[in-house]
């Protein structure tokens, strides 16, 4: 099914209005926002983004059983490093399907721990396994990096899926922001011909949250969101800056997937697009190409949400609210 309404812009030049952002987080991203953030040291920004989820995010959910794990991956000098995997069980009765995850924050900030509470809110209320990706990140670990890691992680999951409770037809991926976008990477193999590795499975579902899906910055919602929001035009820049070795990478479908010539291997998708975002256009467009391409899509748009709205649960009702619609979503595909 798709929920496509894609609301019209104003030709306010600083912020456009769909219908009119929700109050508490507006409140929150006015207060959230005194300080920008983007102008710190990489290093100081996560460990007040990792604050941030604990102090106003959700609640920490009891799993029957998380596994941290330690898994080999192949660096880009060719040597063995290691990135790190966390699986949350939700109950003992081992759910049918699995969710690979991989966290947002724009390729720099964000990790496992940021988005620990999330998982646990997925993987009880949308009674799926999750498992959570902690990739490199930029500036340390540039493009292709983080698409390498992640695409070990899914190879390594499907090969040892019998070590790991879960069952290999029934394998999604997903994330939200910057990790919904290596989502969309992994759901594309016709993409992975320049790069040192190659998924050897197609996912079963793709579960993109707010998608970062074309760093060239051109849309309408990219240029005028640059205010009094969580996540702004002056921070994609930042993180677009740290993320790609040059700019003149950003028309790459590796690091623009909605620049590909073909995305119609993608498989059964949900899509999140919000009214106060940045990436909505895009991630609108995106949607679009997926439906004209015969993919099975469903496309949600809360145009009173804004970006980032995972992380501030406790300060707005409507965040918390659409957390559990979000977790329905992913539940429908158990169905």
């Amino acid at each position: 099914m798709d929920n496509n309404n894609k609301p019209q812009p104003s030709s306010d030049n600083t912020i456009l209005h769909t219908a009119k952002l929700e109050s508490s987080q507006l409140s929150a991203a006015k207060m959230l926002s005194l300080l920008p953030l983007y102008k710190l040291p990489v290093a100081l920004f996560r460990v007040i983004y990792a604050a941030m989820d604990k102090l106003v995010g959700l609640n920490k959910i009891a799993m029957d059983k998380v596994t941290d794990l330690t898994i080999p991956i192949s660096t880009d000098l060719g040597d063995t490093n290691t990135i790190n995997l966390r699986i949350y069980h939700p109950s003992s009765n081992i759910p049918k399907k699995s969710l690979v995850y991989f966290h947002g924050g724009g390729g720099v900030i964000g990790s496992i721990n940021t988005h620990d509470r999330f998982c646990r809110f997925l993987a009880k209320h949308g009674n799926m396994n999750i498992i959570s990706v902690g990739y490199r990140l930029a500036p340390e670990h540039k493009f292709p990096s983080a698409i390498c890691d992640s695409i070990e992680a899914w190879n390594y999951i499907n090969d040892n899926h019998q070590q790991l409770n879960i069952n290999p037809e029934h394998i999604g991926v997903g994330g939200d922001s910057a990790g919904a976008y290596l989502a969309c990477i992994i759901g594309l193999p016709s993409l992975h011909t320049t790069l040192p590795v190659q998924v050897k499975a197609k996912p079963n579902f793709q579960f993109l949250i707010y998608p970062m899906v074309d760093l060239q910055g051109l849309s309408e919602s990219y240029r005028c969101f640059n205010k009094q929001l969580l996540v702004t035009r002056d921070l994609m820049d930042f993180f677009r800056g740290h993320y790609v070795n040059s700019l003149d990478e950003v028309t790459l479908p590796l690091v623009s997937p909605l620049q590909a010539v073909d995305i119609s291997d993608s498989p059964s998708t949900y899509l999140l697009t919000l009214g106060f975002d940045p990436l909505r256009d895009d991630g609108i467009a995106y949607g679009n190409r997926l439906k004209g391409a015969g993919v099975n899509i469903h496309h949600e748009h809360y145009d009173d949400c804004m970006h980032g709205f995972i992380s501030i649960t406790t300060l707005s009702k409507r965040a918390k609210q659409a957390c559990h619609d979000i977790a329905a979503a992913l539940k429908r595909f158990n169905d």
